[in-house]
């Protein structure tokens, strides 16, 4: 670059238009007593421990019936239908989450 050239600035934004939500929400459980809980899992460090610590708070608290762990391939991926599938026929509650 020369000295008579101006420098430039280039921004990137790499946010992104809000998603439409297609699929109806499930409906709302009046406790967790009873129920069966999964746990999907999105392959980070530490995640299947913090979830194994939930699990037991779960147990102690609201006597859930069982679980279910699931795990996603990666992060960056979706979980595939048979684990949604899997999750959905198997428990009526679902907590998904991460941890590093």
């Amino acid at each position: 670059m020369t000295t008579t050239e101006k420098a430039k600035l280039i921004v990137l934004d790499p946010t992104a238009a809000p998603r439409e939500m297609v699929q109806a929400m499930a409906p709302v459980l009046e406790g967790l007593g009873g129920q069966s809980v999964g746990f999907l899992w999105n392959s980070k460090p530490n995640g299947d421990l913090l979830f194994e610590r939930l699990e037991k708070l779960l147990r102690e608290k609201y006597e859930i019936a069982d679980v279910l762990y699931k795990r996603k391939p990666t992060a960056s991926l979706p979980a595939t239908d048979e684990v949604i599938d899997e999750l959905v026929g198997s428990v009526q509650a679902v907590i998904v989450g991460l941890a590093d």
